[in-house]
């Protein structure tokens, strides 16, 4: 038995002498860390593992947390970091169309989105190069900053469907969620 750190790909052994576990993998006949944590050898199983932290995984249906990395014509990037629901934190960039933000039509995504605003959107696509999310229903922006003072911006009482900053008191649009403002998850 061994309590030894590891690092990813870190060396354990050889296939000869352990069967790969929880938490390796094996090539060319030898044994690495798949994982950051401890190394841990069953003598009477004659098999190694890794004993860890694992890093989420994202799946289609899962609803996400993320930070306005983008605003392009079409599309708004998201750096997600974290899954509702589930410890851990993750840094995965992710794409919401300009057909996936609302039920209703968007001509531009510039008009909900901003740089720095979080997000909660659910993952509906998975590709080896691409992560789709939307915004429709009751997802979007579960908080916004002022684009002239950057002050968290509140739902006005004067305008419905709108945001208002309280320090300079500027208007603005964004595609909030349900839950706007009441979110801990994140």
């Amino acid at each position: 038995m061994s309590d030894d750190i590891v690092m990813i790909g870190d060396y354990i052994g050889t296939i000869e002498e352990y069967m790969p576990g929880e938490g390796t993998f094996s090539e060319e006949g030898k044994i690495y860390a798949a994982r950051v944590g401890k190394k841990f050898i069953d003598t009477a199983k004659h098999s190694a593992e890794v004993h860890g932290k694992t890093i989420p995984e994202l799946k289609v249906g899962q609803v996400v947390y993320g930070q306005v990395l983008n605003v392009k014509k079409s599309v708004v990037t998201l750096i997600v970091s974290k899954i509702q629901g589930q410890k851990g934190v993750i840094d995965q960039k992710v794409m919401i169309y300009v057909s996936n933000i609302s039920d209703k039509y968007v001509s531009s995504p510039d008009e909900y989105f901003k740089v720095g605003d979080l997000v909660k959107a659910k993952i509906i696509k998975i590709d080896p190069n691409m992560v789709d999310v939307s915004t429709k229903g009751d997802m979007g922006v579960v908080k916004a900053f002022c684009g002239r003072c950057r002050t968290p911006l509140s739902p006005s009482a004067k305008y419905e469907g709108k945001m208002e900053c309280p320090g300079c008191k500027q208007i603005e649009v964004r595609k909030a969620a349900k839950d706007y403002g009441n979110v801990s998850d994140y």
